[in-house]
């Protein structure tokens, strides 16, 4: 959709795992699926998931979007990418934003420049 595609074959988010490192060379495998969002925080990221807690990775919003499957995320602003199953709502601000509002809870700004092409993509899915 929005975020480059990865170099791996097309899989949903229901089937497609996140292979991460922690602390030396140990690695975690996660299912995209409980992927709620990624809110970047310059060179790291926060991973926002479903049923557990929201952990910080030491790598660019930019570098873990080519591993997501591009049809079920999307970004939505410079710093956030979120999963399109989980989002609740749109909101249009005075100012010209817009905002998701998550299933968790999380509202998530969208900037200026992608809302129209956002909203479409969201009231069509």
């Amino acid at each position: 959709m929005l975020i480059p595609t990865s170099t791996s074959t097309g899989s949903t988010a229901s089937d497609s795992a996140l292979q991460l490192y922690f602390r030396g060379s140990r690695q975690h495998v996660f299912q995209t699926s409980d992927l709620v969002c990624l809110q970047g925080d310059g060179n790291y990221t926060w991973l926002h998931w479903r049923n557990r807690p929201s952990i910080i990775m030491p790598k660019t919003l930019k570098q873990l979007a080519i591993k997501l499957p591009a049809d079920d995320f999307i970004r939505v602003h410079r710093n956030s990418i979120v999963n399109c199953q989980y989002v609740d709502r749109l909101e249009r601000l005075k100012t010209g934003l817009g905002a998701i509002h998550l299933t968790n809870g999380t509202v998530v700004p969208v900037s200026r420049r992608r809302w129209e092409e956002i909203s479409e993509l969201l009231s069509n899915a």
